[in-house]
């Protein structure tokens, strides 16, 4: 009886003592994951990486706690203890109470749009004629009746014959708008971001990044009710991954051969995360200084194009209210591909706004979903 039992306690130590190894990589990537939001990339960028590994390490660890259970060991507790220490960086992702604020009026409400409308899917055009999706887009403004709306990649159309601004303020009602287009080696493409508001824009301004004429930021002081706000749309450093680069992430996984893991490819799209999180990291300060600055209360669109466990999401959030917490509900999920995943799309506000009703619409007409929120000016 001892000769046949003692190999099955072996082979269940060492898998066992496999897990708690597998347990204890996890556990540290975990960590790295929740620190991303304080270390710069600029400084040490491994946990920008981290930063968006941070759900899928949440939900492993998930995983883990139910695996120890189940054979009885007391582990269970140190995956238990990690979740519950990351409990309010996971608010960033999930969330379930969409109750609406009391005791105020129809009067102080605003209705909010952010949307990345990749160019209103310009190259599906014909005979200079407006796409499907192009004009879904369109309509979908139409129907939200909102009173601010931002939009990044915005296309001004085909001249002479589709105006999309004269579209969107007619479809919308919102007549006033600053809209800024890319400028590059002297010369001024005709796409950019734009904002349409119910009401008149008293200053406008521009906000470059250094070395990167086409992501850049913009903001309008507006009288709302009679008190000024002052609302900044902003699309940071894209990855600018190629269709190329897409594919071959699509086909990794079916990959057989370990050195396809660290190919050419993989090294190249691994280079552009890193440039885009080094160069997002001096964006996010600058436009948080503009913010901490500012004299009027503040409202922030935009495309961050980063997630919600990043440096630059943190940076810009540090004084401002994020409306998806505050009144979302589900998983945030914004861009309709593959990397990077869940929120990169935010809708923030000064602190003592409240807001209600967020909505992520799942609209497959560009690559990210258009958001919506109310807001309480009180």
């Amino acid at each position: 009886m001892t000769s046949t039992t003692t190999p099955q306690r072996r082979r269940l130590s060492f898998w066992s003592g496999l897990l708690l190894l597998m347990n204890v990589f996890v556990l540290l990537l975990l960590a790295a994951g929740y620190f991303a939001a304080t270390v710069a990339p600029d400084s040490n960028w491994m946990f920008a990486f981290a930063g968006l590994a941070f759900p899928y390490a949440v939900l492993v660890n998930v995983i883990f706690v139910f695996i120890w259970m189940f054979l009885w060991r007391k582990l269970f507790l140190i995956s238990l203890i990690a979740l519950l220490l990351c409990w309010n960086r996971l608010a960033n992702y999930v969330q379930w109470d969409s109750s609406e604020p009391s005791g105020h009026t129809i009067e102080e409400e605003i209705k909010v749009v952010s949307y990345n409308v990749q160019i209103f899917d310009l190259y599906n055009w014909k005979n200079n004629r407006i796409s499907e999706k192009g004009s879904n887009i369109l309509t979908l403004l139409e129907s939200e009746r909102a009173d601010f709306i931002c939009l990044q990649e915005y296309h001004a159309g085909v001249k002479h014959k589709v105006d999309i601004s004269d579209s969107i303020i007619e479809m919308t009602g919102l007549r006033y708008n600053q809209i800024a287009f890319v400028e590059n080696n002297g010369r001024v493409m005709p796409y950019g971001i734009a904002i349409f508001s119910r009401w008149p824009i008293l200053n406008k301004r521009i906000i470059h990044f250094e070395n990167n004429p086409f992501n850049f930021c913009i903001y309008s002081d507006v009288v709302v009710k009679g008190d000024t706000v002052r609302l900044f749309n902003i699309h940071l450093e894209s990855i600018r991954l190629s269709k190329e680069d897409y594919l071959y992430v699509a086909e990794l996984p079916k990959a057989t051969d370990s050195q396809e893991l660290f190919s050419e490819s993989s090294r190249k799209i691994l280079r552009k995360f890193k440039r885009a999180f080094i160069n997002r990291a001096s964006q996010a300060r600058h436009v948080a200084q503009l913010i901490d600055n500012s004299p009027y209360k503040v409202i922030l669109c935009g495309d961050l194009n980063d997630t919600p466990s990043s440096y630059t999401y943190h940076q810009l959030s540090a004084n401002l209210t994020d409306a998806f917490k505050e009144s979302g509900s589900g998983i945030g999920m914004t861009y309709a591909g593959a990397l990077p995943s869940f929120r990169i799309d935010y809708i923030l506000h000064d602190e003592s706004f409240e807001s209600f009703n967020f909505q992520t619409m799942k609209r497959a007409y560009s690559d990210h979903y258009p958001i919506s929120t109310n807001i309480v000016l009180h």
